[in-house]
């Protein structure tokens, strides 16, 4: 029976023959040896396409099946309170991000009501909130060509179709190979890059340099233009917002025991009033102005006036017109002065909400498929209505699964209420002070940074600290393009390396009964082209320099469950020159792939394999006692502990 709160949405995995490209475990009747390449491509592709045209499938691309027959009242209620809290956090916070994307505080807004109706249908996870966030803003800031909107239309446009390509084609694996230490020295680079660019906000100064160096010098360079007015409510408002933020944590209901009416109410005021801080800052500030205003005072720097409404559908600009230089571009054009943000804001995007998934997930799978595709049609979809970049929002989400939503129908109560802010709220925007918005966007993004992580990566592992520190500082100090590629190339490095370099075991041993002794020889992991060489010297250094060249050796390929063409060659000349030298080589837990793809590489006459390290050592036992044992490695099969050619 399905528990109160679940979601209604459990991802099914079916049991799909290996890839053409990938290599089956081996003993099997049905394994690569068996099996023509033409074969096995025919067996994928049709259980492939039954998998595509099943009722789990159906069920996997549109979620909303699955739970909408199933909705109650109950879900109802749950979705409307916890939907409409959301909502009076995401619209403070989409005019903020708006603005700090550079373009109108509509922008913002246009781009929080289109994914929460999408998600809604396609969305996996019950409590992610698609929308504006801080990074995918400040990514568009930094993209989106001097705050362009056609440019910053056409991103959203750009990251909607590589997402869904991604999704479609499965490829969510390559998420993987995005570290912890990456996406947490980003992320808190990210913060501070985001603090630091609305401190001109606070201060009332107009800085048109951007990143952290340039926005540091330029403040000081005109810190006595500051603003003092504004830089007084820009603390007081992050006072205010830090203080309601920890007022989660008073508890006046004690969990567990009989409160009163009176002190469950308290509680529920205290966790409201926390919840939507962002909008009780907002609107508190706009009708102070306001009231100035009406007196003739206008001591604050004031949000510009935006346009009214909710955006017409229409295509993103495939044209637009450049006021810099005064010039109409062309879609190449666009594109080009795009540059690496149609490659980063969509890897950024769907980083971001898989890892908001995971952590929101509860113990469930989650579809990484499914999420980007959900992801990549709300930004396809967001770009036929003005909207930047989206993606899921961590502080958002929070909300929403502390408010008890049931379902993903929550998120059309929060797009209800952002159009209805669009509709008639959007000429009040002109009261409100940017330094309350930047000091909504500094409580907001000041929590994102995880610099509490070096603790547990030091007693973990410490080298992870290296692509954490790089991808850190490079951001900060550089850009956060360049962070995240020298980061994520760090990490890839050392995997690499190790896989180049795996650890390889020696051991002298001596056969039961005996004094006769051995080499043993264990790799303690597969076997790929960049570690060939690396293995095969150090097998060749133990037998020369532990047996003395005429011990015999034996090579445990237990944990060879990959090989190519390379490494085959490697081991076949391995064992040409045990040959030469007269000593003895036995290859112990082959796989069947693993043999025949080195009989394949060709020179496999002589190589010895067995089954165990039982039916190796009886063979190195009789190899000693009586006359010398050749085996043909081509002629297929483990040698068994009586299976060998006298």
């Amino acid at each position: 029976m399905q528990r109160r709160g679940e979601p209604r949405y459990r991802p099914v995995r079916q049991n799909v023959p290996a890839a053409p490209y990938q290599d089956d475990d081996e003993e099997s009747s049905d394994s690569p040896q068996s099996l023509s390449a033409t074969a096995k491509l025919r067996r994928w592709a049709a259980s492939r396409a039954t998998q595509l045209c099943s009722r789990d499938t159906l069920y996997s691309t549109l979620p909303v099946l699955r739970w909408a027959p199933k909705y109650t009242r109950d879900d109802l209620l749950g979705d409307a309170i916890a939907g409409l809290t959301v909502g009076l956090t995401v619209i403070p916070q989409g005019i903020a991000y708006g603005i700090l994307a550079g373009l109108p505080a509509t922008y913002g807004l246009y781009s929080a009501f289109i994914g929460c109706f999408l998600y809604c249908i396609f969305g996996s996870t019950r409590a992610i909130t698609i929308g504006p966030t801080a990074i995918m803003a400040l990514m568009t800031h930094e993209y989106g060509y001097h705050g362009n909107p056609d440019m910053a239309t056409l991103l959203a446009f750009f990251t909607g179709i590589i997402v869904l390509c991604c999704g479609i084609l499965q490829l969510g694996f390559l998420i993987d190979f995005m570290s912890a230490p990456v996406v947490s020295g980003f992320t808190s680079a990210a913060a501070i890059t985001i603090a630091t660019s609305q401190l001109k906000g606070i201060f009332g100064i107009k800085v048109e340099g951007e990143g952290f160096i340039n926005t540091f010098k330029e403040l000081i360079e005109k810190i006595k233009d500051t603003n003092v007015n504004d830089l007084a409510l820009g603390i007081v408002c992050c006072i205010i917002l830090i203080s309601m933020r920890e007022m989660k944590r008073v508890q006046v209901a004690r969990p567990g025991r009989h409160n009163s009416r009176t002190r469950n109410i308290l509680q529920s005021c205290i966790r409201f009033t926390s919840i939507a801080r962002n909008a009780i800052i907002v609107m508190t500030a706009a009708a102070m102005v306001a009231i100035m205003q009406s007196h003739g005072l206008m001591p604050f720097t004031m949000t510009k006036s935006v346009k009214a409404g909710i955006p017409a559908p229409k295509p993103p600009p495939f044209s637009t017109f450049d006021s810099v230089h005064n010039k109409t571009m062309s879609f190449s054009e666009m594109t080009s002065a795009l540059g690496a943000g149609l490659g980063i804001i969509p890897l950024l995007a769907v980083i971001e909400n898989v890892a908001i998934a995971k952590a929101f997930a509860q113990g469930q799978r989650i579809d990484a498929t499914q999420e980007m595709i959900a992801l990549g049609i709300c930004n396809l979809v967001g770009s036929f209505f003005s909207s930047i970049p989206v993606t899921g929002s961590f502080s958002r989400t929070a909300v929403n699964n502390s408010s008890g939503v049931r379902t993903p129908f929550g998120g059309i109560f929060t797009g209800v209420l952002v159009i209805l802010a669009l509709q008639f709220l959007t000429p009040y925007f002109v009261f409100i002070p940017k330094a309350t918005l930047s000091a909504v966007i500094i409580c907001a993004v000041v929590y994102m940074i995880e610099l509490e992580i070096i603790r547990p990566m030091w007693r973990s592992r410490r080298l992870d600290l290296i692509p954490f520190a790089a991808t850190f500082f490079t951001c900060v100090f550089w850009g956060l393009e360049y962070g995240i590629g020298i980061g994520t190339a760090i990490s890839l490095g050392m995997i690499l390396f190790k896989a180049a370099r795996p650890k390889v075991v020696i051991e002298e041993k001596k056969l039961p009964g005996s004094s006769q002794v051995y080499i043993y020889v264990y790799p303690d992991s597969g076997l790929t082209y960049p570690a060939a060489e690396h293995v095969r010297a150090v097998v060749t250094d133990a037998a020369v320099i532990h047996g003395n060249s005429v011990e015999p050796v034996v090579l445990d390929c237990n944990n060879v469950r990959y090989s190519d063409f390379t490494s085959a060659e490697c081991m076949n000349l391995l064992v040409k020159e045990f040959r030469e030298r007269g000593q003895q080589l036995v290859f112990v837990g082959m796989k069947r792939s693993i043999r025949g793809c080195w009989d394949g590489a060709g020179h496999a006459d002589g190589r010895v394999s067995c089954i165990t390290i039982a039916d190796a050592e009886q063979l190195i036992a009789e190899h000693c006692n009586g006359p010398e044992v050749k085996v043909d490695g081509a002629a297929g099969g483990d040698v068994g502990a009586v299976d060998a050619t006298a």
